[in-house]
């Protein structure tokens, strides 16, 4: 068998096996993984060979919820819980009026750049604002593979100016020309309407869409709703069939057992954001119980107001700890971790048959972990192994080595291979200023 190219000798982790470490090499045909296995592969049957030795190879994580428009506001929401942000961000539209489309382009460029280079390789941009065709084109650019979700509204302001048909068939065409899953941005619990929702909900099945909303994030908007309909945002979707399995919940803090098995009756997935909830004072939410209850739960960043850093890493080791001191050191299970990164990214869009796990047949989209560094030693495999582990506790996105995507190498000796890294940061150097000079009235000099 002839491969384009073969990394070898690495250590391989997955989920196919239980997360179980073992050396071993994988072969690549195309954009495809067509070997895994402990034999090394001979130079006689590939293009070139990549030295796996001291190497973790995984597969890419996914960020199954991402403001990449928000990257050009780096640190200004620090020190403040969501409600404040949206007292103190309102008049300027969340900065809206001080940019234009090539601010925001180049912000998720420095977004994905982010991502790759921290071995994300799937990443969900909720749009806080469409950018058309050049959303595609910004993912396209970068090479990172993802999702886009398209506000179902025009305007936030007024929730009941929906998409068009003709607006949602051109954004899926253009998604799916370019091998991109078409989602829908939905409500938040402040403009919940039954009509709206049922309204909503038989768009979504028309087109086939997946959704991902907001929920039960936090206890100021749950409390719009007791008010309204005399329940919680989920048992009033589920009183009224709205909760279904292409709903992609996200951060879903704030809810009680019952609530629990309602979302894994409904096959309801969840992206939580555990460093952004704990940064704006959100909530603790119940993961472990959801994990034992079966409900998939995912991993996402949230923007860079909410946050500040786009590294899955941090967002697993933040998972783990968390839950430690909140439900019990053993609430959670490394695995159960790793899962959320990667097959259970995969599960959110209908995609693990193609991704999430170190399988032949399945898309080569795969990482390299350096270890030869100080805190990832020691490193033993074997019945006592520690690499799941390190990975969890110990590595950090500056560790990724090398990323592939589709086959296709986009990160080689931790650097962006097709990417003009600087003229990005350049760009969005003066698009920081330029805000920051508007928003706290700096004269210009």
């Amino acid at each position: 068998m002839s491969f384009d190219f073969a990394v070898n000798n690495a250590i391989i982790l997955s989920t196919h096996n239980g997360y179980v470490p073992f050396i071993g090499s994988v072969g690549v045909k195309g954009d495809s993984i067509e070997y895994i296995g402990e034999k090394e592969i001979p130079a006689s049957d590939c293009s070139k060979i990549i030295d796996g030795t001291d190497k973790i190879l995984m597969p890419g994580f996914t960020n199954a919820h991402c403001h990449g428009d928000m990257t050009l506001a780096r640190g200004l929401g620090d020190g403040m819980t969501l409600l404040e942000q949206n007292q103190v961000f309102a008049d300027s539209a969340w900065f809206y009026k001080y940019i234009d489309d090539d601010d925001r382009y180049y912000s998720r460029l420095l977004t994905y750049c982010e991502a790759l280079l921290s071995g994300t390789t799937f990443i969900m941009e909720n749009m806080y604002w469409g950018l058309g065709k050049r959303s595609v084109e910004a993912m396209k650019e970068i090479g990172i593979r993802g999702a886009l979700a398209e506000d179902i509204r025009y305007d936030f302001s007024k929730p009941d100016e929906l998409l068009s048909d003709e607006d949602i068939i051109g954004f899926v065409k253009a998604c799916s020309e370019n091998d991109i899953i078409p989602v829908i941005g939905s409500i938040s619990e402040e403009d919940y309407d039954l009509p709206r929702l049922h309204k909503i909900r038989q768009i979504l099945k028309k087109h086939g869409l997946i959704q991902t909303c907001h929920l039960a994030e936090t206890p100021w908007r749950i409390d719009i709703v007791r008010k309204r309909f005399g329940t919680t945002p989920i048992k009033l979707l589920s009183e009224n069939s709205l909760l279904g399995s292409e709903m992609i919940g996200s951060h879903v803090v704030h809810l009680d057992d019952e609530e629990i098995q309602l979302l894994a009756e409904n096959n309801v997935k969840v992206a939580n954001t555990p460093l952004c909830e704990m940064k704006i004072c959100d909530g603790i939410a119940p993961i472990p119980k959801m994990v034992r209850a079966g409900v998939c739960v995912c991993l996402g960043t949230d923007g860079a107001m909410w946050n500040n850093s786009n590294d899955i890493f941090r967002e697993m080791k933040g998972m783990a700890l968390l839950h430690s001191i909140n439900s019990g050191v053993r609430s959670l299970e490394i695995r159960d971790v790793l899962d959320m990164a990667t097959i259970n990214g995969a599960k959110a869009f209908g995609l693990e048959k193609e991704y999430g796990s170190i399988e032949e047949g399945k898309k080569a989209d795969f990482i390299l972990i350096d270890t030869t560094r100080p805190h990832m030693r020691p490193l033993v495999l074997g019945k006592y192994e520690n690499v799941s582990s390190a990975v969890v506790y110990c590595a950090t996105g500056a560790d990724v080595s090398d990323v592939f995507v589709n086959g296709r190498q986009l990160v080689e000796n931790h650097r962006l291979i097709h990417t003009d890294l600087n003229q990005i940061c350049i760009k969005l150097q003066e698009t920081a200023e330029k805000i920051r000079q508007q928003f706290y009235n700096i004269p210009k000099h």
